[in-house]
């Protein structure tokens, strides 16, 4: 996970230009994500400038980069594991938070660390609360989220993990049977079969 930040980078700079050069999506929004990216990289680059050599520079890139590398950890333990479907407009807010997103268990002690992020239930539901008061609203959340049957989430660092890398699994059986249907698809087409 310390090089999830350089994968977000390059996912951003893949998707502009997939949807703006190939595609020819370029509508103001994209360029104003390009201006961004550039006013970024300027600003970002006059920042390791200004640590005086390229070494220290180095440092601090490298540094930077790697440090957030637990919130990275946090944010996939709490999303990827759960379920992604647009069940529609009758799926209230509520119900698709507890649906889509899940709490990392931590010790009291580690809470600081995370910032109160390990509450992405009540993180999402109210996303302007203090992170001071995310504990006992996420309390809350959960009696209320029993009252109506609904399923409130969270998982230690470890069944966490699993639940993630089962998922993953899933995946990639999903991709095999698929890569299995193309396979079979184009060796009919090269013997003449089909269509």
């Amino acid at each position: 996970m310390s090089l999830a930040r350089f994968n977000l980078y390059a996912n951003s700079y893949g998707f502009l230009i997939k949807s703006g050069i190939f595609q020819g999506r370029r509508g103001w929004t994209w360029w104003l994500e390009v201006v961004g990216i550039a006013f970024y990289w300027t600003w970002y680059i006059n920042v390791l400038k200004g640590c005086g050599d390229f070494k220290t520079g180095l440092a601090y890139f490298l540094i930077s980069h790697i440090v957030p590398s637990p919130l990275h950890v946090q944010i996939v333990l709490s999303h990827f594991s759960r379920s992604t479907e647009d069940l529609g407009p009758t799926e209230s807010f509520l119900a698709r938070q507890l649906r889509t997103t899940t709490d990392v268990i931590c010790p009291p002690h580690l809470a600081f660390f995370h910032g109160g992020l390990h509450l992405q239930v009540t993180h999402h539901l109210f996303p302007r609360l203090p992170r001071h008061n995310l504990a006992a609203a996420s309390q809350i959340v959960k009696r209320y989220a029993a009252e109506q049957g609904l399923e409130y989430a969270e998982f230690g660092f470890a069944a966490g993990n699993r639940q993630v890398i089962g998922v993953l699994a899933d995946v990639a059986s999903q991709v095999g049977v698929v890569g299995m249907v193309a396979k079979s698809e184009v060796e009919k087409a090269v013997r003449g079969e089909g269509h």
